[in-house]
């Protein structure tokens, strides 16, 4: 975890646009420019930009995402970039992060060298598996290029990651997680998709709705009724375990968040906190911006940030001209017709209503486990 008393540097390094996936929902696929493939010479160039730049700026910590397309299709540059910027940032005296975003069909023993070689700069291992859960779901929303199914595949992969990071003394529980879309036609699968990841072993599992699609008012009942059988579930692991751990780690799903920080119009040209470097070394402001806006251009590794560009200052203008939070498209703050959906706002008031209830009702269990009565609550539950 970053830590807050720490000035940070966020940069997605998009180590290529090619992908052997093509994900219905995938918003890259009508938005690419090509399948380039970033080079090592862009790649270090990159860890140049930003660790003299954070150099410069006071910023202590710098976290690099690698990100693509899939990202192990460059897994050569991959390897490279980490050894190079670890070895620079300690120059500096700058703490390194690094997490990865894979579709989870790619596993070799490059792979598992890149790993042990990751957690022994940093300690700390972050990869987010892209996958979306039962073989019936899977199949359907994330077909290989070539139209293959991928679940069996990807259930190998995970279960080896898992074997590999236990036998190699890393804590799989906090080293990987799982990310899935929920389709509207998979939405009635919501549930089964999390109790198929939870019986894998995999504590953190995240779920967003597609909006891409045309989801209507009448969908909201089935994905409440959804959310109500894992808040179930969750209820009985905390039962079983004597413990609210699995309600901690339920609660990017069943759980509230705390209100997102208000975004300050502070920012300028002269003080960037986060970007995405692209294949050709442009920059901008995270990777969506690159798939959806390229107004929003920052400026390139070798000529730096543009002086005369303005897109730090539009970008928070249209954050802060909005009345929601986070953009259905492109999942960040920005104004696209998407982001005032009516629809959208009625499943998250849904949402809410209902997280209220499901807190309410796991404060009242925690109050039972901190009285040391688990015994007592598994009769109960069992006779009733």
């Amino acid at each position: 975890m970053i830590s807050d008393t720490i000035p940070h540097f966020l940069c997605e390094l998009i180590l290529t646009e090619d992908c052997n996936l093509r994900c219905k929902y995938c918003y890259e696929n009508a938005n690419r420019c090509s399948n380039s493939y970033m080079s090592f010479d862009i790649a270090k160039k990159s860890a140049d930009f930003v660790l003299d730049y954070a150099f410069n700026h006071g910023i202590g910590f710098v976290v690099w995402t690698f990100f693509g397309g899939e990202p192990l299709l460059n897994l050569d540059v991959m390897v490279k970039f980490l050894h190079y910027a670890v070895d620079k940032a300690n120059q500096y005296g700058i703490k390194s992060g690094f997490s990865l975003i894979t579709n989870g069909t790619i596993y070799n023993k490059q792979y598992e060298e890149f790993i042990l070689d990751w957690y022994k700069a940093t300690k700390k291992v972050n990869i987010q598996i892209s996958t979306d859960g039962i073989p019936e779901v899977q199949d359907k929303n994330r077909a290989s290029i070539n139209g293959q199914p991928t679940s069996g595949t990807v259930l190998n992969n995970i279960l080896k990651l898992k074997a590999f990071l236990e036998q190699n003394h890393i804590d799989y529980k906090s080293s990987f997680h799982t990310h899935s879309i929920i389709t509207k036609d998979a939405i009635s699968k919501f549930f089964l998709n999390y109790k198929y990841f939870r019986q894998l072993g995999i504590n953190h599992v995240e779920f967003m709705l597609s909006y891409n699609e045309a989801w209507e008012e009448s969908d909201i009942p089935e994905y409440i009724e959804q959310l109500s059988l894992i808040a179930d579930y969750v209820y009985g692991e905390c039962i079983e375990a004597c413990s609210l751990i699995p309600y901690e780690n339920a609660r990017l799903i069943i759980g509230l968040k705390p209100p997102a920080p208000i975004i300050e119009n502070k920012r300028t040209i002269r003080r960037l906190e986060e970007c995405a470097i692209v294949p050709n070394g442009d920059i901008y402001s995270f990777e969506n911006m690159y798939f959806h806006n390229r107004n929003f251009k920052l400026g390139n590794i070798f000529d730096g940030i543009i002086e005369s560009n303005n897109s730090i200052k539009t970008f928070l203008d249209a954050c802060q001209s909005s009345n929601d939070t986070t953009c259905f498209q492109c999942g960040r703050n920005m104004e696209c017709d998407k982001y005032k959906n009516l629809i959208r706002f009625k499943y998250n008031e849904a949402k809410k209503a209902f997280l209220i209830e499901t807190k309410k009702r796991f404060d009242k269990l925690s109050g039972k486990l901190n009285y040391n009565k688990c015994n007592e609550l598994k009769v109960f539950n069992a006779i009733n």
